[in-house]
């Protein structure tokens, strides 16, 4: 197993071996927009994550792309939740939730995590949430400088990428 390098990046997922994906962008939009990117590419990939909440593990999960999560703090729902849909969960840490930036509340990712059962209406709030359109994907093609979909966009926001051939 790789071990993570949090001083490095936020995110990192290595398939077959090679990084293939880093950011060090926090919260939970490099992780929704590497899923754009990656959906159907890959498969049994490791990702590190520096925290993982119950949105961050239903998007690892609903992904269909990571087999293994190494993460420096996880949540209790988040580690049941991959656990129970068989991707294996190394944290450093566990806690009740996850909270918001201030530390008084549940953080807004993992409220909407725990209370939405439905898997494309969970997304689609999480996408509102980290306001990512996912038509952009499509029609972006590097003209925007916003969406990740090519390395000039993703480089303007300090986010790298090895895209697959």
């Amino acid at each position: 197993m790789t071990m993570p390098d949090f001083q490095d990046y936020s995110l990192a997922m290595f398939c077959g071996g090679s990084r293939v994906f880093t950011s060090g962008e926090p919260g939970l939009r490099p992780l929704a927009e590497w899923l754009e990117i990656y959906r159907g590419k890959y498969q049994g990939c490791l990702l590190h994550d520096k925290v993982v909440g119950l949105a961050a593990a239903k998007l690892i999960v609903y992904s269909g792309l990571i087999s293994e999560v190494v993460t420096g703090v996880a949540s209790a729902p988040a580690r049941s939740f991959l656990l129970a849909q068989g991707v294996s969960v190394h944290a450093a840490r566990g806690v009740d939730n996850i909270l918001a930036r201030d530390g008084k509340a549940i953080c807004p990712g993992e409220v909407i995590a725990l209370e939405t059962e439905d898997r494309d209406e969970f997304l689609m709030s999480i996408f509102r949430m980290v306001k990512i359109n996912r038509d952009d994907f499509d029609n972006c093609r590097g003209q925007c400088g916003y969406t990740p979909w090519c390395r000039a966009c993703m480089e303007s926001r300090g986010l790298t990428a090895a895209l697959p051939s």
